[in-house]
């Protein structure tokens, strides 16, 4: 897989990436103020009970019905935020899905392109004839003896230098 390649699919992930975090935001702030919105009809409610505490049955009846009122709204903000999560979960899990399945056949490319590749060299080393290679080399060899010798010990001294255990 080429550089150009790689990038490519990097960037496309990193756009689901960005993509989920945008809708979780989204759905983690309406989230956040539906509970802020529940925490301020709680305390409104809380307001309301202290309120009518000292109060007649009166007074104490209409705080009742308006500390009702108030956590029937608290409930209707959590019920709105509970949505929200599954909405959130349903978006994040089809954007993961999406993600999943351009990455499947991205490998799926790939795969196939090593494949091929694979084929090519394949038949490459099939083409190579072991035994003419040797008998070049030998002729060679016999042909400049002196520049033999010397490509030897280079190569000797090489494999030598590389080998060899250092010092730390």
């Amino acid at each position: 897989m080429s550089d150009e390649e790689k990038g490519r699919v990097a960037k496309k992930i990193q756009e689901k990436l960005d993509e989920t975090g945008e809708a979780v935001q989204e759905v983690l702030e309406a989230a956040k103020e539906s509970v802020g919105q529940a925490e301020e009809a709680m305390e409104k409610a809380k307001e309301v009970l202290g309120e009518g505490y000292g109060k007649l049955k009166t007074t104490s009846a209409e705080a009742y019905a308006k500390a009702k009122e108030y956590l029937a709204e608290a409930r209707a903000a959590l019920e709105v935020a509970r949505e929200r999560a599954g909405q959130l979960y349903g978006r994040s899990r089809e954007l993961a899905e999406e993600a999943y399945q351009k990455a499947k056949q991205e490998y799926e490319k790939l795969a196939a392109q090593l494949k091929k590749g694979y084929a090519k060299v394949k038949a490459k080393v099939e083409e190579i004839d072991v035994k003419e290679m040797r008998d070049d080399v030998v002729d060679y060899i016999r042909r400049n003896p002196g520049k033999s010798v010397l490509i030897a010990l280079a190569v000797g001294f090489v494999v030598g230098y590389l080998v060899r255990k250092r010092e730390p």
